[in-house]
């Protein structure tokens, strides 16, 4: 199974945002998605519902 931080490049790059329109996105910082990527951190449950619906407005299943 693909680990959550390898699925959110993968997908924010197949979207042609960057890390820091992530992050202007979901009100977070760049830190923040930076970590997220490289396995610093995981999202809380919140940022993940909310990194859901960014996702799914843009037409891409994050956990597909």
């Amino acid at each position: 199974m693909e680990r959550l931080q390898e699925k959110l490049k993968e997908l924010r790059k197949k979207r042609e945002w960057t890390q820091e329109d992530l992050a202007r996105e979901m009100n977070v910082s760049l830190s923040t998605v930076q970590r997220w990527e490289k396995r610093g951190g995981e999202p809380t449950r919140l940022a993940r519902r909310e990194l859901k619906k960014l996702f799914r407005k843009a037409g891409i299943d994050l956990e597909s």
